[in-house]
């Protein structure tokens, strides 16, 4: 691997496996895509040290975890920081549609497939319309515009009061306001 593929035109390379990859290496800091794995051994086997290493990109669009312990597996995998993972599996995400595919930090926001790419496409708004035949929501007239100077704010403020005041007499002086006020 690691040479430009004579067969296709374009930046393509054959499929490279670099090995003896540091967290300091260009490649372990960026956002690699092409038919490229880069290994990197973890010191002494230790599980945090491998999530610590994998979580000092900036970049996380995927990340598999292999392992010969499904569960050791999954639990890493738990603890990457990263859009999607698999474990014991390359890109089978990317096949199942029904997934979202996106990722974090500097590889993406937002998603598309699955419901959530879905939801990326829409226009969420609110529709509110009365329900009661006859029965029509009004601005009370203190509030309405031109705003009545003298009886607009305390009516706001009864109504505040009728509204979000804890105590019964609070809510009894709101009422008062509301009737003396509107």
């Amino acid at each position: 691997g690691g040479k430009k593929n004579p067969n296709i035109d374009g930046q393509f390379y054959t499929p490279t496996l670099i090995s003896g990859i540091t967290s300091n290496m260009r490649i372990a800091q960026e956002e690699v895509f092409g038919p490229v794995m880069a290994v990197t051994k973890v010191p002494d086997d230790d599980d945090s040290k491998c999530i610590q290493m994998v979580n000092n990109c900036s970049f996380g669009l995927g990340a598999s975890v292999y392992s010969g312990d499904q569960k050791r597996g999954e639990r890493i995998s738990r603890e990457i920081k990263s859009g999607m993972v698999t474990v014991n599996d390359f890109g089978v995400n990317y096949l199942i549609q029904s997934l979202p595919f996106g990722g974090v930090g500097e590889s993406g926001f937002g998603r598309f497939s699955g419901p959530e790419g879905l939801r990326a496409c829409c226009v969420e708004r609110s529709v509110v319309f009365d329900k009661i035949p006859g029965v029509r929501t009004s601005i009370p007239p203190p509030i309405d515009y031109p705003i009545n100077k003298n009886k607009g704010l305390p009516f706001g403020i009864s109504l505040i009061q009728l509204f979000y005041n804890e105590s019964i007499w609070g809510k009894i002086q709101g009422i008062i306001g509301l009737i003396k006020f509107g």
